[in-house]
């Protein structure tokens, strides 16, 4: 597809790749049904990839790709260092570290913002490095110090990315970080817990009081114990401290944050330890 134009039925492939992505096995790094369809949003005809490099030793952590046809490929582990690796050389002055280099790790990128001419295209060094890639787009993702995540996508004939394939990246983008927090959860043995739980359970993790959670999410004290007891049973513990220790380094990251704050006061009629 060349057009720039995102359409509605875009959108709800889109909708329908993340939703078989959150119900397929996680894959090794991300589910395979996550890179298998967004061949079928934004064909390539070399591969689409999830990506984990340590630049500053010049090297790929892990990488998982999916080519046209269906083909899976990953990576047993990271790639031995190498320094002389004329792709590490070029690195931190080409177009693959520009959202390390500025910071911005939300804007979608592709080749074409920095090479707008065929002749420019040839003379860059990753032309003669990777001369298999004429087109790429990264959808860049949050990562530890030092490393890089990101999904990127490659071609190696045809039309460049268009407006259209970079609004399909920046929609894909949110949810990314989530699949892949899912799919670790998944791989490491937590048990998958519904969103309410997970709300219910962030609260508690602050110390904060049943009467106090339910007033807060709009349902009743019995509701948020029956949620708690669910939470306590699905991850094998039997107090609210083990289940956060256990369950919370996992959550949805809006949760995360949640948990570390101070749990608000309570109320004198209610003390510290009502609901419990």
């Amino acid at each position: 597809m060349t057009t720039s134009e995102l359409h509605a039925a875009d959108v709800e492939d889109l909708v329908r790749v993340l939703d078989d992505a959150r119900q397929d096995d996680p894959g090794p790094l991300m589910p395979w049904a996550l890179l298998e369809g967004l061949h079928d949003l934004v064909p390539c005809d070399l591969d689409i990839s999830y990506q984990q490099h340590e630049p500053a030793a010049s090297r790929t952590l892990r990488d998982q790709a999916v080519e046209p046809g269906g083909v899976r490929l990953a990576s047993d582990g990271p790639d031995p260092a190498d320094p002389d690796d004329p792709f590490w050389q070029y690195w931190w002055t080409g177009f693959c570290s520009w959202p390390q280099r500025t910071g911005d790790l939300r804007a979608v990128i592709h080749t074409g913002d920095f090479l707008t001419t065929e002749r420019q295209r040839l003379a860059d060094p990753l032309s003669e490095i990777n001369p298999e890639v004429r087109a790429a787009m990264i959808v860049s993702l949050p990562a530890a110090p030092g490393e890089v995540r990101r999904i990127c996508f490659t071609r190696r004939s045809g039309p460049g990315f268009t407006e259209r394939d970079r609004q399909i990246g920046m929609l894909l983008r949110p949810h990314l970080q989530e699949i892949w927090l899912d799919a670790e959860r998944r791989r490491s043995g937590v048990p998958q817990l519904t969103p309410r739980e997970w709300e219910v359970l962030a609260l508690a993790a602050t110390g904060m009081p049943y009467a106090d959670i339910a007033a807060q999410l709009f349902i009743s004290v019995g509701t948020v114990r029956k949620h708690m007891e669910h939470v306590r049973e699905r991850l094998g513990v039997h107090s609210v401290p083990a289940a956060a220790a256990r369950a919370m380094p996992h959550a949805p990251a809006h949760l995360r944050a949640r948990s570390t704050a101070a749990a608000p006061p309570a109320s004198p009629a209610r003390g510290t330890t009502g609901g419990r």
